[in-house]
């Protein structure tokens, strides 16, 4: 199973989000997600970076939280 740019994920609690842009860093997959709206539509102003964990064949997504690990990921989604 892999994960792509522009499809939809569903999380554990059942809020679908939109895949924006992925990097890798440390050998670590970190995405970059956008909740989608109830209609499919359109985007919420809300936006997470989640890390992917692969286990057994299924990926999960944890998300980045903390302040010292935000400054270290977020960056690296900016495009010059």
């Amino acid at each position: 199973m892999e994960l792509e740019i522009n499809k939809v994920v569903t999380l554990g609690n059942n809020e679908e989000y939109l895949i924006i842009d992925k990097v890798i860093k440390d050998d670590k997959e970190y995405y970059y997600i956008a909740e989608i709206n109830d209609d499919e539509t359109d985007i919420k102003d809300n936006y997470k970076i989640v890390c992917a964990i692969h286990k057994d064949n299924d990926i999960f997504l944890e998300e980045v939280l903390g302040e010292d690990k935000l400054k270290l990921i977020l960056p690296l989604f900016v495009k010059e």
